[in-house]
């Protein structure tokens, strides 16, 4: 909803935010790129690659750019609390003074979130109301803190799979944050029987995935459009020594040459918006990085239209395992 964002700010009368250099935190799109001042610090590498594209500078990474080279931040207040937690501890790098402008969607928390800003923030004041968004001012102050580091927001989380505990490690934003996705897990259950050779695990997140199938690979690459969530990954994959490159993408990298098997739990969320268009775009492009007599393996809710997607471009697909929620198709490249 950033560009209903934009509206609100636009129809103020006061835009202290257009004077000097701007940071705009957490975007959740490029609609504020309309903002000639400003970069962007974006957790989506499609969303940073538009504000490229709109003449922009943006940092698509976990940990917070030179804060000190900005006179304002404006953050957009995410959906997850954690993440928030985060970013908000981001904001003690800032020089004292610096004003910080907190935008977002009522349903995102962002009225609570303002009664419990950190001690290092001034108390908010509410600037404007509109469009089912709320806009508050504040400012770093002199009182001294240093972030947390990311490291110190990692979760390992366990679940059984063949008789055995396993684990993982998430951090705050990632999908599945508080236990193993059950998609996931219906997915784990079928992986025997994949071609060994080279595998890509698209959308890893937390790097459950790639952590097992790794043994079937003889190199393994990971993607995900979340630089929080390739964090994620490798330390998953860290913690046993697993070897996988990690990059960091809006879809399959471009250069990521051909894969034995493609194997995903592929997202249809952007945000809180459902997106059937990221796994559409991925199936088409999965086949194109398959060499012949490929895999392409994926796990999905029962009434997502995926059997026709990959039968589009496939040909066929074969439902290998339905526990009446979720399923898990096959299709070959022949």
């Amino acid at each position: 909803m950033s560009s209903a964002i934009l509206s609100m700010l636009g129809r103020q009368s006061s835009q202290p935010w257009t004077y000097g250099s701007l940071l705009v935190v957490h975007p959740g799109g490029a609609e504020l790129a309309g903002l000639s001042n400003s970069s962007a610090w974006c957790f989506h590498a499609g969303h940073a690659d538009a504000w490229k594209a709109a003449g922009h500078n943006a940092f698509c990474q976990a940990q917070a750019p030179d804060l000190t080279a900005y006179d304002g931040v404006l953050m957009l207040v995410a959906k997850e609390k954690e993440l928030n937690h985060y970013l908000l501890e981001q904001l003690a790098l800032l020089p004292a003074n610096t004003p910080v402008w907190f935008a977002g969607e009522k349903r995102s928390g962002i009225q609570p979130l303002m009664k419990k800003l950190p001690d290092w923030l001034e108390t908010p004041q509410k600037l404007a109301s509109a469009n089912h968004c709320l806009l508050f001012a504040s400012a770093r102050n002199h009182q001294a803190h240093e972030p947390a580091p990311l490291a110190s927001y990692a979760k390992t989380l366990t679940y059984e799979l063949d008789n055995q505990q396993k684990s993982f490690v998430t951090l705050p934003g990632v999908f599945s944050r508080e236990h193993i996705d059950p998609a996931t897990l219906l997915l784990l259950q079928h992986i025997k029987d994949l071609p060994k050779g080279r595998g890509l695990d698209f959308a890893c997140g937390a790097g459950v995935i790639a952590q097992q199938v790794s043994p079937l690979t003889t190199e393994l690459m990971a993607c995900d459009v979340s630089p929080i969530a390739i964090a994620a990954s490798r330390m998953t994959l860290e913690k046993e020594a697993i070897n996988a490159e990690l990059r960091l993408a809006d879809g399959i990298p471009e250069d990521a040459g051909q894969f034995d098997f493609i194997i995903s739990n592929p997202p249809f969320h952007t945000g809180q918006k459902t997106d059937y268009e990221i796994a559409r775009r991925f199936i088409k492009d999965a086949k194109q990085h398959l060499n012949k007599q490929g895999v392409l393996r994926i796990v999905a809710n029962r009434f997502l239209p995926w059997p026709e997607v990959i039968e589009s471009a496939f040909t066929h697909c074969d439902t290998i395992a339905d526990d009446g929620r979720y399923r898990v198709y096959h299709a070959t490249y022949r």
